[in-house]
């Protein structure tokens, strides 16, 4: 998964899947783990060679026992300060539960990113000057731009409006001058 773009189905599929993943090779372990103890329940020996011997006496019942288990992907997250002085390490081990938790997470912030608020959320400083400066500081529907009106309010308008399931991205993005906008209110109107 790439965390460095946001978050998306596809990611959730991914996390799903490992956490099916995980789930089948624990459940693997622990059927062997069921099957070893009822070998050893079938034998039925005194405790104490169980507690000092088991290795031995299955290898003489003819079963190796194996120490498997589960390989579950461990993550290690690093900061170190720009001097170098200071710094915290913590680490992460994708267990059954920590994949339960990281999957409501991520249908949670899917959910919102999807809602209308999370989309207005989006909505940067950064993403308005990119906008403007994509469109020249231009009206892309009337035209008028910042050079032939210094002070004009320029605003970044969604083309699909997010109150009808428009995204906040900027193919679905332009450049409106304040009247413009308040004109076009929630309808779609796209510049010429």
């Amino acid at each position: 998964m790439n965390l460095s773009r946001h978050l998306n189905e596809e990611d959730l599929a991914e996390v799903e899947s490992l956490g099916d993943g995980i789930t089948r090779l624990e459940d693997a372990v622990a059927n062997l783990q069921q099957r070893e103890a009822g070998i050893t329940q079938m034998v039925n020996p005194p405790k104490f060679v169980l507690e000092h011997y088991s290795d031995e006496l299955m290898k003489h019942v003819g079963v190796e026992l194996s120490p498997i288990s589960v390989p579950y992907p461990v993550y290690t997250f690093e900061y170190v300060s720009a001097g170098g002085n200071s710094g915290q390490r913590s680490s992460v081990t994708l267990n059954r539960q920590t994949i339960d938790v990281l999957i409501e997470t991520m249908s949670q912030k899917i959910k919102w990113r999807k809602s209308a608020a999370g989309q207005r959320a989006l909505m940067t400083t950064t993403l308005r000057n990119m906008i403007k400066t994509r469109d020249n500081h231009t009206c892309r529907y009337c035209s008028i731009s910042l050079s032939a009106e210094p002070h004009l309010l320029l605003e970044v308008d969604h083309i699909m409006p997010v109150s009808k399931g428009g995204l906040t991205a900027p193919e679905n993005l332009q450049t409106l001058c304040w009247r413009c906008n308040r004109t076009k209110s929630n309808r779609i109107i796209a510049a010429g």
